[in-house]
């Protein structure tokens, strides 16, 4: 190969690799909906989010804290009696499976009826059991919801049927859907794709039901259909429109994705692309662990006046924490920031919080973290003798004072007499 050729060889190598992205570029889900967001269920990060504060109607989302609150109150295995009210409570034609009044199912089967089927009298049915209103459960879920930290939400009804007053936000919905998604009563309710309720006091036929959310369940849509979906919820109502709520794991990452004023022909791809963007562009970082002792500092005590070093303390964190953040991102990307006093003193205990710890990233709080005591090792305490029993106090210093000043006087005493004996020895030998 001459220069000539090796020159155009070099030349065509830099064209292709000028043309080779240099790093990957973060590219966002194009969502089509009115309003969306994607949650780590763990952290609550935000991870995505259009209009994702914005207030919207629920519909039938709406269940997952009927759900929510019925899990939290009542056991599987109780009775719940079908009241007239639970039955004809609700619209024309909407969502049921046909209970009748003075019917009783267990909890068990009621949260399969509301939860896959998204049945209306049977969200008025659990509210009863829970609160004996409806009303009161609705402001029961209200209290509940700004407990999790759902500020911006108002409900007016167990089932999500149309209300100008019974509102929420993507992002309220999804720190709903996250306390969910650690629930393992309720992911064992998702894992049922279908269920029967046979007979009961009021009619001797089976009913069937099936999953409507399209990604918990194959026979629905097996194109739509994903093995990490773990739970969630479907919503419709003329005001509000499509709405979903879908939880999905992969490893130790679970997300949360909340779909509102959608399309029926979006719905699902909207959430798919908000689960692949998270699960392919954030993973979860373990920060440190419950054993790691991230700072120590001194302990001081002080014994007969005197200030000494007694212990040296390890602080740590209470249980191990972590960060969904991009792939790129290491540990030695996170820096700590510590709020802590230069020293501890002596009452300190094993267990006590002292202070607190930030994690940061590109000077950006990630999340913020009270340090405790893991540990106290004692130095040995030192001899105090009496200087260093006493030097200290005041009494001490006083008396040394008083003893100087003494010796000073005396001294100058001695010298005063000593002065005085010279000159008259000097005057008595004139005068001989």
């Amino acid at each position: 190969m001459n220069k000539k050729q090796r020159t155009s060889l070099f030349i065509s190598m830099l064209l292709i690799f000028s043309f080779l992205p240099l790093k990957a570029e973060l590219i966002e889900p194009n969502i089509t909906a009115e309003s969306a967001i994607l949650i780590d269920a763990n952290t609550k990060t935000v991870l995505y989010e259009k209009n994702g504060y914005d207030k919207h109607y629920p519909a039938s989302i709406t269940k997952l804290m009927t759900a929510l609150l019925s899990i939290e109150n009542l056991s599987p295995n109780d009775t719940i009696t079908f009241s007239e009210e639970a039955i004809f409570g609700i619209e024309p034609g909407s969502s049921h499976i046909g209970i009748n009044v003075g019917e009783q199912l267990t909890v068990d089967q009621a949260l399969h009826g509301l939860l896959l089927m998204s049945a209306n009298e049977v969200a008025n049915g659990l509210a009863e059991a829970v609160s004996g209103s409806i009303d009161a459960f609705a402001e029961r879920m209200t209290e509940r919801a700004k407990e999790l930290g759902a500020l911006n939400t108002h409900f007016v009804n167990p089932h999500g049927l149309h209300n100008v007053d019974h509102y929420t936000t993507a992002y309220d919905m999804a720190l709903i859907g996250s306390y969910l998604a650690e629930n393992e009563y309720f992911l064992q309710i998702m894992k049922d794709s279908s269920y029967e309720i046979p007979s009961t006091n009021k009619t001797d036929e089976t009913r069937y039901l099936y999953q409507q959310h399209k990604m918990l369940n194959p026979l629905r849509d097996a194109t739509i259909y994903r093995e990490d979906v773990i739970g969630g919820k479907t919503g419709y109502t003329d005001e509000a429109r499509h709405t979903l709520v879908t939880m999905a794991k992969q490893g130790d990452t679970t997300l949360v994705a909340v779909i509102l004023q959608s399309e029926r022909d979006s719905l699902y791809t909207d959430t798919a692309q908000l689960l692949d963007y998270g699960f392919d562009s954030y993973h979860s970082l373990t920060l440190y662990t419950a054993d790691d002792i991230l700072k120590t500092l001194p302990v001081y005590t002080v014994k007969s006046g005197q200030v000494y070093q007694s212990a040296n303390s390890g602080l740590g964190l209470a249980e191990d924490v972590s960060a969904i953040v991009l792939n790129t991102i290491t540990k030695d990307d996170i820096e700590l920031s510590f709020d802590l006093p230069d020293k501890l003193d002596s009452n300190v205990k094993m267990g006590d919080v002292v202070g607190s710890v930030s994690f940061m990233l590109n000077s950006k709080l990630l999340s913020k973290y009270p340090l405790i005591v893991k540990q106290l090792d004692s130095l040995p305490e030192p001899n105090l003798n009496f200087y260093s029993t006493y030097s200290s106090s005041h009494l001490f210093k006083i008396i040394m004072v008083l003893i100087v000043i003494f010796i000073v006087v005396i001294i100058l005493l001695m010298i005063r007499r000593r002065n005085m004996r010279k000159r008259y020895s000097k005057i008595n030998r004139l005068f001989k």
